[in-house]
């Protein structure tokens, strides 16, 4: 009877903290881990510090590559992409959103693209909703592929400390299976939505709203674009750290015996995953103008350290 009752505090408490969204959901999870401790006497397991610290340095060097300006680099790359393809647009853009999310460990970089997504898709007669809502899926889809995304480098510290028969399920074992997957599961949701409802010049109901010049003016608008902005040398640098400071915690996942060996063993991943993000974070700020007062200020890290709070409140 007592496990029935445990598993509806667990259940209440996170479905309520998901109601309520931001960091409500760890916080609830206190309320959970009273209840298990001084209710029904069970013992407090040990607060995963290893997968938070990782979340606390990706989520470092991602901010500090927002604050930087190195991610509007990826967007506009992005963006001059899905402009050159303009009628593959409900394919290209799933795939233009999940690979920035890979890139850059979290999905919140579709916020930026997708007023360019619509602007592309409305003047070219695509229905909008079509490009739109694929990428806004594929873009959290990415964050299963991404080598510096927080469920990734959480799920890899949480699998290193239950070998498989003796076997550590590595960096690199996760990625090839999350990587192909997600990017064939892209695709579907791309090909679905192409054909997500009806054309433009078939709609009844959008041909008689924008027969009405305010609304025409409404729904077609000016042009949301990165195209005509101006990069500095500052933002290009930044971006190139990040990509290479990811690249080389790629590089060191494949090859273990490049790590530095301790106690016969090498260096851990989850240890490296930190140390190489706090050295693209420190990199960005002494080699660019960014101004380390802007990184707490940024979306991304704002939303990090939720994930921070979240993992210490459920785990």
């Amino acid at each position: 009877m007592d496990i029935f009752l445990q598993l509806i505090v667990i259940l209440v408490c996170l479905f309520y903290g998901a109601r309520k969204g931001g960091v409500a959901l760890g916080l609830l999870g206190g309320i959970g881990i009273v209840i298990m401790t001084f209710v029904f006497g069970l013992k407090p397991g040990k607060p995963p510090v290893d997968v938070m610290l990782t979340i606390i340095a990706v989520v470092a060097a991602s901010a500090t590559l927002q604050a930087s300006g190195g991610l509007e680099v990826m967007l506009k790359g992005a963006e001059k992409v899905l402009r050159r393809n303009p009628k593959y647009i409900s394919i290209l853009a799933p795939f233009v959103t999940c690979f920035l999310t890979i890139l850059c460990g979290t999905g919140h970089v579709v916020y930026t693209m997708l007023p360019i997504i619509y602007d592309i898709a409305i003047k070219n007669n695509i229905r909008p909703e079509r490009p739109m809502a694929a990428s806004s899926i594929a873009s959290q889809m990415g964050i299963l592929a991404s080598p510096v995304s927080v469920a990734v480098v959480s799920l890899v510290a949480f699998l290193a400390k239950v070998p498989v028969d003796g076997h550590v399920i590595d960096f690199i074992q996760v990625l090839s299976i999350t990587i192909p997957s997600t990017l064939a599961g892209v695709l579907i949701i791309g090909i679905f939505s192409w054909f997500r409802g009806k054309d433009l010049d078939k709609d009844e109901a959008f041909q008689k709203r924008i027969a009405d010049p305010e609304q025409r003016q409404i729904v077609y608008g000016d042009s949301t674009t990165l195209m005509g902005k101006t990069l500095s040398s500052g933002q290009w640098t930044a971006m190139w750290i990040f990509l290479g400071a990811i690249a080389v915690v790629a590089f060191l996942g494949a090859y273990p015996s490049l790590r530095p060996a301790f106690d016969g063993k090498p260096l851990s991943m989850v240890l490296t995953i930190q140390m190489f993000m706090l050295l693209a974070g420190a990199l960005m700020i002494m080699f660019t103008k960014t101004d380390p007062a802007t990184i707490g200020k940024t979306e991304v890290f704002r939303a990090g350290m939720i994930a921070v709070v979240a993992v210490f409140g459920i785990a």
